[in-house]
């Protein structure tokens, strides 16, 4: 729990759930209660807004603030800082901006679930990249039908090939984390009946395709109203986009997913070198 000054601490439980409040106690000489780590510096050449919003973000990485910790009112805020409402309210905006914080009407401000984070260039299916976590896939649709054009020509197949399309939905803690819509080529035989909840690069492996390595792109853009409702959002929000081209071992085309995952919830990371 946090303590700040001479503040303290208490805890709610809405919806059964556990709950840290940041309170505050004002001194009686009036002195500002930023606390002696926490302090803004008025002369610097950083807005006080950014600051403030590198306070929370610090303490959010360094988890002293935890996912569903209630952060004190925008009150509570301008006399803890000395700051105007502006500038709070302004580093809290920041703040939701980058999700790593919750504004809920009449609630309050929370801290959100910290972003699940996949790394590159590591080729791992959603179930590997999930292990350990409260994760699971549901199926949305599966059927043979004859692939899209654009998918056709990237996989190189005949114009008459069927491809199996797999549609499915990824959930990390209950929450909706993104959607995957797979491409596999008839010629691999893939049963209509498997149990795709199950790791699709598992169902692979066990048919004899191994897979060797993958082409892939990332981009974002806004959801739209299908991907809006299938993921439980309440308004339009970023998006991450990424089209992944996977190879067998011979070299041969096995799967083209096209992944659509929350921007709030997700991110990629790489190592990167210079020679």
């Amino acid at each position: 729990m946090l303590t700040c000054g001479t503040g303290h601490n208490f805890r709610v439980s809405p919806a059964g759930r556990e709950t840290t409040i940041w309170s505050w106690i004002p001194e009686k000489d009036g002195e500002n209660m930023a606390g002696r780590y926490d302090r803004l510096i008025h002369d610097s050449f950083k807005p006080l807004y950014f600051q403030l919003k590198e306070i929370f973000h610090d303490k959010i990485e360094s988890e002293e603030l935890t996912e569903g910790d209630m952060i004190p009112s925008e009150n509570e805020l301008q006399k803890i800082y000395g700051v105007s409402r502006a500038t709070v309210r302004k580093a809290i905006e920041l703040l939701v901006y980058d999700g790593l914080m919750d504004k809920k009407k009449g609630k309050g401000t929370f801290v959100k679930r910290r972003k699940i984070e996949e790394q590159l260039p590591l080729l791992r299916s959603f179930t590997e990249e999930m292990a350990g976590r409260d994760a699971y896939k549901k199926v949305i649709s599966v059927a043979y039908t004859k692939a899209p054009s654009g998918i056709s020509t990237r996989m190189k197949l005949p114009p008459a090939e069927s491809v199996l399309s797999l549609k499915r939905l990824m959930v990390v803690g209950a929450i909706p984390l993104g959607l995957l819509h797979s491409y596999i080529p008839a010629k691999f035989e893939l049963s209509l009946d498997e149990d795709y909840t199950k790791s699709l690069y598992r169902i692979l492996e066990k048919k004899g395709i191994r897979l060797k390595e993958a082409e892939q792109t990332i981009e974002v853009r806004m959801s739209t109203r299908e991907e809006i409702r299938l993921l439980g959002l309440e308004a339009p929000c970023p998006i991450l986009v990424i089209r992944r081209l996977a190879y067998s071992v011979n070299r041969e085309a096995v799967e083209y997913v096209k992944g659509i995952y929350r921007g709030d919830r997700y991110r990629y990371s790489c190592k990167l070198t210079r020679y």
